[in-house]
Formats: structure tokens, sequence, C-alpha cells
């Protein structure tokens, strides 16, 4: 399975489970997909070993024919209402 894009995002230490946490999105042919991922690592660990070490457990997951833990991203439509449009529609419709 070919991987388009990979982006890691908000990588956080947690204190309680002694390592890093990220949510890291991976984009493919298929849609766009996020891992929750987690690794043990000391809080002064390299960042580098860390982001490789995060990646590489989201992409072990992606490519599994049972994906564990998944979220699928919505596709993107056209152009949608603005939500304040039909909020001062609804207003006006009271007032009158």
């Amino acid at each position: 399975m070919y991987i388009e894009k990979l982006y890691l995002a908000d990588v956080r230490y947690n204190p309680e489970l002694e390592g890093f946490e990220a949510l890291v999105e991976i984009r493919d042919k298929t849609g766009s997909y996020a891992y929750p991922t987690h690794i043990k690592a000391p809080m002064n660990a390299d960042f580098k070993m860390i982001a490789r070490s995060l990646t590489q457990k989201a992409r072990k997951t992606h490519l599994r024919p049972d994906p564990a833990l998944r979220l699928r991203k919505a596709v993107q439509t056209a152009a949608r209402p603005d939500p304040m449009a039909w909020f001062e529609r609804l207003r006006a419709g009271i007032a009158a």
C-alpha cells in the first residue's frame, strides 16, 4: 500500500504513561486516516527518535489487514452553507 503523506501532530509527553503520544495522520489512495500512537521514552529523548518511532508505529498499524484503532476523516464537500445565515433566517422568522 502506497502512503502519499504522513503528518505528525501535537506530540506531547504523558508523565502518567512515561512516554510520548501523538495523533499521526496518514494519507493514501483510499483516504485520510489518523492513528493515536504512544511510545515509552524518557522526557529528554531525542525528538528525531521520538518522531521516527511514532510514525513507524502508525505506519505499521495502517498496513495491517485489520487496523485496531483507526480514525477516518470525512471527505471534504463543496462549499458548505454558512451556519450563521441559517440562524439569522430562523431568528427573523421568530421575530416576524
